[in-house]
C-alpha cells in the first residue's frame, strides 16, 4: 500500500479510464431459408432479414408475389404485418398480422399463432465446397427466383455421392463421383406424368458450395446452371 502512495504521489493524480458501455447482442441479419403453407412441397424460399433496432424487416419472392415482413420486437417475439404485392396484373395486394417468435436453440423464427398460417424462417447453414452428408439446398435454370430445392446428400463409399430430391410432384436424384475439382453427376427425373428426364453435369467447389452447368442426355451444360448450398447436417 506504501508503494501505491508513493507512486502516486511521485506521478500526480491519475484519471481511471472509463469503462466500455456493453456490446448490445448482435442483431438479426442476413438470408434465411422460409416455408410457409404457399410454398410447394420440398421447397424453401429465400428471405433477407434484417432487425433495425426493435423493428424486423423482411423480403422475399415467391412469384407471383412479392413479399415483406415489418414487425416489433415484443417480449420474446416480433408482431407485425406480413404482406404480399402481386407482381401480375391479375394479383392483388394481400396482408395479414403475425407474430414470430424466436428460437434461441438455433435462432429460427416460428409463427406460434394457432389461427395463423405456419411460417418458419430458418438461418442458412455455413458456407462450405466439403461435401458432407445431410440437406443441401439445390438451385437451378427454370426454378423461381429466390426457391431453392431440399436436396439430401448421402456418401455411398469410395468418393461417390448420390442425391435425392422432391418438389412439385417431381421425383428427381443423381449420383456424383467426386474429384479435387468438385462432383461429376449423372442426374434423373421423373415428372408427374411418369416422363424421365437425364442428363450429366460437373459441379465445381464455389464459395457457398458447388455450382456448374448440367445438359441432358449425355452432354454436361447447355441446359443451365445447378447450384448446391450446404444447410443442415443430419
Amino acid at each position: 500500500m506504501a508503494l501505491a502512495l508513493a507512486a502516486g504521489a511521485g506521478c500526480g493524480a491519475r484519471v481511471a479510464p472509463p469503462v466500455p458501455a456493453s456490446t448490445p447482442a448482435a442483431g438479426v441479419a442476413g438470408l434465411y431459408w422460409g416455408r410457409w403453407p404457399e410454398v410447394p412441397e420440398g421447397m424453401r424460399v429465400a428471405v433477407w432479414l434484417h432487425e433495425d433496432g426493435a423493428v424486423l424487416r423482411g423480403s422475399w419472392d415467391l412469384p407471383p408475389w412479392h413479399g415483406e415482413l415489418a414487425a416489433l420486437r415484443e417480449g420474446a417475439g416480433y408482431e407485425g404485418v406480413w404482406r404480399e404485392e402481386g407482381t401480375v396484373a391479375i394479383q392483388q395486394s394481400r396482408e395479414r398480422r403475425v407474430r414470430l417468435t424466436r428460437d434461441p436453440r438455433d435462432g429460427a423464427f416460428r409463427e406460434r399463432s394457432p389461427e395463423g398460417e405456419a411460417v418458419t424462417l430458418e438461418r442458412a447453414g455455413a458456407h462450405t465446397s466439403r461435401l458432407r452428408p445431410g440437406l443441401w439446398l439445390g438451385r437451378w435454370t427454370g426454378l423461381p427466383t429466390g426457391v431453392a430445392v431440399e436436396t439430401l446428400l448421402t456418401p455411398l463409399g469410395a468418393g461417390r455421392w448420390r442425391a435425392t430430391y422432391r418438389y412439385q410432384d417431381r421425383e428427381g436424384s443423381f449420383d456424383g463421383d467426386e474429384s479435387a475439382t468438385g462432383l461429376a453427376i449423372r442426374w434423373r427425373e421423373v415428372s408427374p406424368r411418369d416422363q424421365i428426364a437425364r442428363g450429366r453435369g460437373h459441379l465445381h467447389r464455389d464459395l457457398l458450395g458447388l455450382r456448374g452447368t448440367y445438359g441432358v442426355e449425355d452432354s454436361e451444360a447447355g441446359t443451365g446452371l445447378w447450384t448446391l448450398e450446404a444447410w443442415r447436417a443430419p
